[in-house]
């Protein structure tokens, strides 16, 4: 089952958690980038520019 999440995470089948499939985040999933860190329960998404 997919969550609504953005392309820019990878869900583990082993223990369900996510990971960031690259550092650069496209222009097209940045929006979607900045409100899954700000909807994230666990507050492990951190945004940093540069």
């Amino acid at each position: 089952m997919r969550h609504d999440r953005p392309d820019s995470f990878r869900l583990s089948d082993i223990d369900g958690t996510s990971s960031a499939v690259s550092e650069v985040v496209p222009a097209d999933q940045q929006d979607r980038v900045r409100e899954a860190a700000q909807s994230c329960p666990e507050q492990a998404i951190v945004i940093t520019d540069g």
